[in-house]
């Protein structure tokens, strides 16, 4: 367990900070609008809508590979603070997270141009594939991002558990206010 009277914890790097927080929020902001936009009415605001989920999209897809590159190339690496079940745990969980966005960004991708999306009715990807592909991807990215947002959920529990009940700083390794200026 980590002994904060020691001095300030040790903390990710600034860059890992801010795509992990990055990516936590468009994942929020893009389960929120796939799971509320169907429920307009057909028309302009609807496809605007899905617009800016298709442009967050591939924010998201960005963010997610620069992420995982710089964690494997230049993120700061810190000693688990429990080599046990819980450490088994986390890894787990990460590397689950890691796979589920991975595989949920290129389904998005892959439903763009399943449909021949409108990008506000300015320009329309080109449509790959039959109507029964487009509903089966579909239904494959809705069902994945399901899942992403147990998984994620479950790790900010597991985060506010370490920080109120462990008590060993877990937490404030990826606190954006506890990085170096």
């Amino acid at each position: 367990m980590t002994d904060l009277s020691d001095g300030p914890p040790e903390v990710y790097d600034r860059t890992a900070i801010k795509l992990h927080w990055a990516t936590a929020m468009l994942v929020v902001i893009e389960f929120l609008i796939g799971r509320t936009t169907n429920l307009l009415p057909r028309g302009p605001l609807r496809v605007d809508i899905w617009s800016v989920h298709v442009i967050l999209g591939f924010a998201l897809a960005s963010v997610v590979v620069s992420g995982m590159l710089w964690r494997v190339t230049r993120g700061r690496r810190l000693p688990p603070p429990d080599r046990g079940v819980l450490h088994l745990a986390a890894l787990a969980t990460h590397r689950l997270l890691d796979v589920l966005l991975l595989i949920m960004v290129a389904l998005g991708i892959t439903n763009v141009f399943a449909h021949g999306f409108p990008l506000f009715n300015l320009w329309h990807f080109p449509k790959l594939g039959s109507g029964e592909f487009m509903h089966g991807v579909n239904a494959w990215h809705g069902s994945i991002a399901n899942v992403v947002i147990v998984v994620a959920l479950f790790h900010s529990a597991a985060a506010l558990f370490h920080h109120h009940v462990i008590k060993d700083g877990v937490l404030r390794r990826m606190w954006p206010s506890l990085t170096e200026r």
